[in-house]
């Protein structure tokens, strides 16, 4: 029985080709006999033309791609030879200024109090600044111009320690007699305190009078980065990428801290504007290329796109805080590749972007030259080249393909057409007049035509018989399928260790609620929940225990929810709740309950501090505001976030945030 019910699902199979065969007409013509030769002569000359034409490609892309390369490592070469001289210069500066400023801060010169405060002035909110004369610009009694200077003490540190007021003073002095001859290739010279102060020739800016008066300089990352506790090998730094929220600009800074024995007297620096860089480094060509610098240790410096303003909070623009996928994938290729070393230019392939990296380090700062070389110029090369030779072919192609027909098409004429005509009838589904010879074949030549004519009414005949029962025989087979299908569909939506439903329905269903929610048909709400310490937990227990972990918190969550809610296994140890038509409170009941039950399953943790298996979440309701299901997720990820952060073993919810910032949110916590 088994063997009769394939071979009828074979013979289906194979009439089906021609059932309901009016539809065969409307979509082809039959090809005659000297067509089909042609077909295959050409179809084999493509062939070969194909295969000469790949290895032309082959020949092509190899011969391009060293091409390329070689002169990448020239092109990155000469840039980081060339452009280290700034580098070179802003150290070479400041080893001058830190030796003058000495000389002053070693010799007997004094600096009274009154002197002091014929430079500053205390402002209404408490900062002392340098008085904007020293900016503007004046003659001194001697004949000599000053001008371009500010200076800043925030107003949380005191400025009667004499031993201060002389230094500010001394620097000041060596800035107005230095910083004009400098600020031609960097935008400012600046000195920095260890004390929350600084003191600029910066020409352009009057940073010091701008400067908010709680600005606490020593505690940005860029001067604390030079003080003894974070650096205590006093080492010369070049910062990242930062933003100055005074000048309103995007900059990179030099700084060397000045020591005197153990005790830290001052940090002179350049700073360079990010525009500086781009526009003499960085370049983005049309064809794709492009140049970006960054750090040994990770920190972008400059890169074609402008940073975006939300980023301006950031200060050094770290991988951690760069949206940037290319990047990171980039930085950490490059760290594999040369492990830290870099004596000579570095060519690295970067097949997840599709692109070849050229890395090349500057003389001075721990600055990595990349310039980014798209693979497809190669390949656009290799085409051009391959395209050429198929075009070549294809036109000896043709002309071959007219001779053969030419010579052909007088051959077969007839019994060409007569065959025609009865498979004309049979795509028309006229299968007695095939069967039955009302359409004359040539059935009574002895070669292939007459063997095929032959074979025409025998299938006409056949599928005359087998037409009766075919539609019944399809209907049912058809019904089996989509009853197969509908069960395969249903068990891709389950997730196979706790038969709740998978990421993928997760998906589905968050996507249909979402558009629901932006056409007014009902607010709801989503949970995202963790296991706390999961990864301690299996580390201690092993991961039989903790897929049953998992398994115990699916059922008590799928068991405390709603008849109208969902859970779904989002990851690992990570579910998502869709609460259906409830706001936000409703939506903390149930997830007050689903905490209460989780804790009370008593399931004993060790490695926790709440001594049993916890878990963390967080909830945000639906706004219309929000533009896609991905930004409400993220909101709701932020929540669990702040639970974690809080100390686990709750759920965060709170005002709803479409930006997905967690600045100024009220978050609630329910608490198990």
């Amino acid at each position: 029985m088994s063997h009769q019910r394939d071979r009828s699902i074979i013979d289906v199979t194979e009439v089906n080709i021609i059932v309901k065969p009016q539809n065969v007409e409307n979509r082809y013509q039959p090809l005659s006999l000297i067509k089909g030769i042609l077909v295959k002569i050409f179809l084999m000359s493509i062939a070969i033309v194909t295969v000469v034409s790949l290895i032309s490609y082959y020949n092509a892309y190899h011969r391009e791609t060293e091409e390329r390369l070689e002169e990448l490592t020239t092109y990155v070469s000469e840039h980081v030879r060339t452009e280290s001289e700034i580098f070179r210069l802003a150290k070479d500066n400041l080893d001058v200024f830190s030796q003058e400023f000495l000389k002053l801060y070693q010799s007997d010169i004094k600096v009274s109090e009154q002197e002091f405060w014929s430079y500053y002035f205390v402002d209404s909110q408490g900062a002392t600044r340098m008085k904007r004369e020293y900016f503007d610009g004046f003659y001194t009694k001697d004949g000599g111009y000053i001008y371009g200077l500010s200076s800043f003490i925030g107003n949380n540190q005191s400025v009667k320690d004499p031993d201060f007021q002389r230094r500010l003073i001394l620097a000041g002095r060596v800035l107005s007699r230095m910083g004009p001859a400098w600020v031609n290739r960097f935008a400012n010279v600046h000195v920095a305190y260890p004390e929350n102060a600084i003191t600029l020739f910066y020409p352009v800016e009057p940073w010091g009078l701008h400067a908010r008066a709680d600005l606490p300089m020593n505690e940005l990352g860029v001067i604390r980065a030079v003080n003894k506790k974070e650096n205590p090998e006093r080492k010369a730094i070049w910062s990242g990428l930062y933003y100055d929220e005074t000048a309103k600009k995007w900059m990179v800074t030099y700084m060397d801290p000045l020591d005197e024995g153990d005790r830290h007297l001052i940090t002179p620096g350049h700073d360079i504007y990010l525009t500086d860089l781009v526009d003499k480094i960085v370049e983005n060509n049309n064809d794709g290329t492009y140049n970006f610098i960054i750090r040994k240790d990770g920190y972008l410096v400059a890169h074609p796109s402008d940073p975006t303003d939300d980023q301006k909070w950031v200060g050094q623009l770290s991988l951690d805080k760069i949206n940037s996928p290319f990047i990171k994938e980039a930085y950490r290729l490059i760290q594999e590749e040369t492990k830290g070393n870099l004596s000579e230019v570095k060519i690295i392939k970067n097949n997840a972007y599709d692109c070849y990296l050229a890395v090349g380090q500057f003389e001075g700062p721990e600055w990595l030259l990349v310039r980014v070389f798209p693979m497809k110029i190669i390949r656009e090369a290799a085409h051009a080249a391959a395209i050429r030779i198929f075009t070549e072919g294809m036109m000896i192609l043709t002309i071959i393909l007219f001779i053969v027909y030419y010579v052909m098409r007088y051959q077969a004429e007839k019994p060409l057409k007569q065959l025609t005509l009865a498979a004309e009838a049979i795509g028309r589904g006229e299968y007695q007049a095939v069967a039955e010879q009302t359409i004359t074949l040539p059935v009574q030549l002895d070669n292939e035509i007459g063997l095929l004519s032959t074979r025409f009414v025998e299938m006409a005949t056949n599928i005359r018989d087998a037409q009766e029962n075919l539609e019944r025989i399809v209907e049912e087979r058809t019904k089996a399928l989509e009853q197969v299908n509908a069960d395969l569909v249903e068990m891709s939506l389950l997730d196979g260790l706790t038969g709740i439903h998978n990421r993928r329905s997760f998906d589905r269903s968050m996507t249909r609620i979402f558009t629901d929610g932006k056409n007014n048909l009902g607010t709801f709400s989503i949970m995202m929940v963790d296991i706390d310490f999961f990864k301690n937990f299996n580390d201690t227990y092993g991961h039989a225990e903790g897929d049953q972990v998992i398994k115990s918190i699916a059922n008590t969550i799928k068991g405390n929810i709603r008849a109208e809610d969902r859970v779904f296994r989002y990851g690992g140890e990570e579910f998502v709740v869709i609460f259906s038509h409830a706001n936000l409170m409703i939506a903390k009941e149930v997830a007050d309950r689903i905490l209460q039950a989780i804790q009370g399953l008593q399931i004993l943790h060790r490695q926790s501090p709440h001594g049993m298996v916890t878990i963390s979440g967080g909830i945000e309701e639906f706004d219309p505001s929000y533009t896609s299901a991905e930004e409400m997720l993220r909101v709701a990820d932020s929540r669990l976030y702040h639970a974690k952060k809080a100390g686990k073993n709750r759920i965060v919810f709170g005002s709803s945030d479409p930006s997905g910032s967690n600045d100024d949110v009220e978050v609630s916590f329910i608490t198990a």
